[in-house]
């Protein structure tokens, strides 16, 4: 004999009993928390000062690095190990692209540029005095480079298009004219960080292939150091005057206009309201019932215990 399935059926008629005898009693309840919650929300997305994005798109622009235009192992032959010894190309498993990125992020390079711009004041205005060109608070208690660095940190966004290889940089802040100034400057400065880093890795590299050459007598081997010399001023001359060294700009960032903020997102603040007062509502309908149970129950005990008590 087969039992019949009642899951079903009985969880309907489980949600209809819970919606007539405990939510629509106190409909009005969850309707008043749920405007109340809306309009809190609403004020919030109106009271929070927009949030504007300097956006920058990018594309790499580094060289061949060995300055040869070539595969170093077949242009260099048996001098190649030499080569390696003196910093010249060689598969160290990092692209340009790949160290210019995480250059770009690094905590380093990104405390020199918060230092140079002086942006202490700005990523901590609220307890700057610009009366006094102080902070209000104790030594103690003021920002340090490594808190800038993750204050910083958070307004940056930083996406790479694997396919199309283009670099997205984003600042998102409060003000609109600063966030795109800051994107082309982070821009303009890492070119400069590893300009200057490709001119001591070409002059270190120099002065030991002059070393090289000056040791050795055999006619190839000289052919080929000269090679590498003349690829390292190459590479040294490209740096020197190539200003967009590391990545090239495909679109600077430009500022936003004032009517178009990426924060607070109104509707968003609106619909949470919405859906966290319902929830409100129907959570506080459920512990009133709850408590409502229980003090019957209460009730009805008392009522009971009344007879026996008598007799």
């Amino acid at each position: 004999m087969s039992i019949p399935d009642r899951s079903s059926s009985d969880e309907g008629i489980v949600d209809a009993a819970l919606l007539s005898s405990v939510l629509w009693p106190r409909r009005w309840l969850i309707v008043t928390l749920a405007i109340i919650s809306t309009g809190l929300f609403a004020a919030l997305g109106f009271v929070l000062h927009p949030t504007y994005r300097g956006t920058a798109v990018l594309v790499a622009a580094t060289p061949d690095r060995s300055g040869l235009g070539g595969s170093l192992n077949s242009a260099l032959g048996p001098v190649s190990e030499l080569a390696s010894l003196a910093g010249i190309g060689g598969p160290n498993g990092t692209s340009p692209v790949d160290e210019a990125l995480a250059v770009l992020q690094s905590r380093e390079f990104t405390e020199a540029f918060i230092a140079e711009h002086n942006l202490m004041p700005v990523l901590f205005s609220k307890i700057w005095d610009p009366a006094t060109n102080a902070w209000k608070v104790p030594a103690a208690k003021q920002p340090t480079p490594a808190k800038a660095f993750r204050a910083f940190d958070r307004i940056r966004t930083i996406k790479q298009d694997v396919k199309t290889g283009l670099i997205t940089l984003q600042i998102d802040w409060k003000d609109r004219t600063e966030a795109a100034s800051w994107v082309n400057g982070l821009v303009t400065a890492l070119n400069a960080e590893m300009r200057a880093r490709a001119i001591t890795a070409a002059d270190a590299s120099l002065v030991y292939l002059q070393r090289e050459l000056a040791t050795t007598s055999d006619v190839g081997t000289r052919d080929a150091v000269n090679r590498l010399i003349e690829g390292q001023i190459k590479q040294r001359m490209l740096a020197n005057v190539t200003q967009q060294y590391s990545l090239r700009f495909v679109d600077r960032a430009l500022v936003a206009d004032a009517d178009d903020p990426v924060g607070p997102r109104k509707l968003v603040l609106i619909a949470v309201g919405l859906f966290l007062g319902l929830i409100g509502g129907v959570a506080l309908s459920l512990i009133l019932n709850s408590r409502t149970l229980v003090a019957r129950q209460r009730d009805r005990g008392a009522r009971l215990a009344q007879p026996a008590d008598r007799a």
